[in-house]
């Protein structure tokens, strides 16, 4: 059973059509990665997945339910499956780090401050941000904010990630860090769709690369294939200008 499942989804703005009939799959474990240029509908499609915007046509099935926003019984539920991490923080600035990432568990799900507030000292520990705890985020690096709200997302005990471009609102020099958390994601098996300029992460950490221009697919594989023998040439015009 395919942990993701788009079939046909179709997304369109006023008299634009973001993408049409895209259909993918993404197994459990999997580390997905989506590339291709500014407004080719990577991002739009990452938050039809999980309904942050509704598709006008299609279905996103996630670990055999489908979603259905009219559907109030399991809507929520399957929704909450998913963690997303934005290209903007998001935290909340009136909250420590520690309070933002107990948050969404306590107020969504309903669960016990003592059960949250020990998962979520783990979990920025293990974004090695222990000694952060107290601190507000106007006090933080970008790269720090950033590896707070994978922290956030994660706190909600999620099966899937999905980031949008995490690391495109980061100095250089900060990026690394927040790669390193989302290696370790996918080391530990976590099943994650990336949209993500940052071809490195995607020749070594995935295991298929899906290439998008103008709302379609055009080429999708293996890593070792999309970058070193691309098959399409608008695939190999978009490499050979980034990398």
């Amino acid at each position: 059973m395919s942990m993701i499942e788009t079939c046909g989804l179709t997304k369109v703005f006023g008299k634009l059509t973001v993408f049409k009939d895209l259909n993918i799959k993404v197994k459990r474990g999997e580390v997905l990665v989506i590339i291709g240029p500014s407004g080719s509908g990577k991002s739009t499609f990452l938050r039809c997945i999980n309904h942050l915007e509704i598709p006008e046509k299609g279905s996103v099935v996630i670990e055999g339910e489908k979603i259905d926003s009219k559907n109030k019984k399991t809507y929520k539920g399957i929704i909450e499956k998913m963690g997303m991490v934005f290209q903007g923080f998001n935290l909340f600035p009136h909250m420590t780090v520690l309070e933002n990432v107990m948050e969404a568990p306590i107020t969504v799900k309903k669960e016990a401050k003592a059960v949250v507030k020990k998962r979520a000292e783990e979990l920025i520990d293990k974004v090695g941000l222990i000694d952060k705890c107290n601190v507000y985020p106007s006090k933080l690096s970008g790269g720090q904010k950033q590896r707070v709200a994978i922290a956030r997302a994660l706190c909600m005990q999620p099966d899937i990630m999905l980031f949008d471009e995490p690391t495109s609102a980061l100095d250089p020099e900060l990026v690394g860090e927040v790669l390193n958390v989302m290696k370790d994601l996918a080391r530990e098996g976590m099943t994650m769709v990336v949209v993500t300029h940052e071809m490195g992460f995607a020749r070594e950490v995935s295991d298929r690369v899906i290439f998008m221009d103008g709302g379609k697919i055009v080429e999708e594989g293996k890593p070792e294939d999309i970058f070193n023998n691309p098959k399409e040439e608008r695939t190999r015009a978009f490499l050979n200008k980034i990398l």
